[in-house]
């Protein structure tokens, strides 16, 4: 009975992929990415067809099967397959995933997940045996011929695509994509001009290679600075960049590292005694940034960051003072820190 209710469920999820769409003489395309060592997109293209019988995977696909092939948590291995549409829209996804360590050990419920996902009634037919020769005494069966030989195979539905498709190859050995992931925060610094400044925040994250990379921009409107009856005036643009080697991602938390650089560029106004001066100058920073991640359902989770730098690059900005002198000043601390809080949507 148990076995039973899991083909059922199986048959359920692949059937109501279809329905919103798809069809099994559907025109297909498979997008696989899967580190060294692992089955690659061509030889499991040719093992989902060898098991529904027919060629599915061609150029021009109306729908794609995008899939990911990485390391479990703690151990074994994880496949996440999304159905795509020719638009780029996401139809449904599926999780596949065993506890053993050879990555091997996927590969049946991988076959059996995709070609569940393409034609359910034709995923549980074995294919043919060839027929073997008759038993002693009876005709023998003539020999096949000698097999022609085969040119190699393009990358599987892929190699006829224009730059800047959906489909656009995410198994190319020079770089790996998924969708930028954008988020909206509040975010509050210190040491980056002089005091404590509120602020907004906006932050883009994506996949290229095997990091995460990021980019993040935010604006700080600081309270004057006041000293010895001089008012400076300061406002902030940062912009940085960064990679973010550690990365770790479950169904609900996602965690990332990033080591960083970035640059502020601050307008200041200084107004003493029947004088103002006004300076455009530039602080640069070297550090690292922590982002922290909890999905709410649908397309939207929870974000939060903690960044700090070291400022190798910090100008000095002038104080006019209402007696007529000047005092020249470093531009915030050494050490500077912010903290983002706020939405993000991740990307699929």
């Amino acid at each position: 009975m148990g076995v039973f209710m899991r083909w059922a469920v199986w048959l359920l999820l692949a059937g109501g992929t279809a329905w919103a769409g798809p069809r099994p003489e559907s025109r297909w395309g498979l997008r696989w990415n899967a580190g060294p060592g692992c089955i690659q997109a061509a030889p499991l293209a040719r093992a989902v067809e060898g098991r529904l019988g027919r060629t599915v995977f061609g150029a021009e696909p109306e729908f794609l099967i995008d899939g990911v092939l990485e390391r479990g948590s703690p151990s074994g291995w994880k496949a996440r397959l999304s159905l795509v549409d020719a638009g780029g829209n996401v139809l449904g996804s599926r999780e596949v995933s065993t506890k053993e360590e050879a990555c091997s050990a996927i590969e049946p419920r991988l076959l059996l997940v995709i070609a569940l996902m393409i034609d359910p009634s034709a995923a549980f037919s074995a294919p043919a045996s060839p027929p073997g020769p008759e038993r002693p005494g009876g005709p023998v069966a003539p020999e096949p011929p000698p097999p022609e030989p085969v040119a190699p195979e393009p990358e599987v539905g892929e190699s006829e695509l224009p730059h800047g498709s959906p489909w656009a190859r995410r198994d190319a050995p020079a770089v790996r994509r998924s969708g930028p992931a954008v988020s909206l925060a509040a975010t509050g610094v210190a040491g980056l001009g002089f005091g404590v400044a509120p602020g907004l925040a906006s932050s883009l994250g994506f996949r290229a290679g095997e990091w995460t990379w990021l980019l993040r921009f935010a604006f700080y409107p600081y309270e004057p600075y006041e000293k010895d009856g001089g008012r400076l005036s300061l406002s902030s643009l940062v912009a940085e960049g960064g990679v973010c080697p550690v990365s770790a991602r479950g169904e609900v938390w996602s965690v990332s590292g990033c080591g960083t650089a970035a640059f502020a560029f601050v307008l200041a106004y200084s107004t003493g005694y029947q004088q103002g001066r006004g300076d455009a100058l530039v602080r640069g920073d070297v550090g690292v940034r922590a982002r922290l991640e909890r999905k709410l359902g649908g397309t939207m989770a929870l974000h939060a960051s903690l960044g700090a730098g070291f400022g190798w690059l910090r100008p000095e900005v002038r104080l006019l003072k209402p007696d007529g002198t000047a005092e020249d000043l470093r531009l915030g601390w050494p050490v500077e820190v912010s903290v983002d809080v706020g939405v993000s949507f991740p990307g699929s």
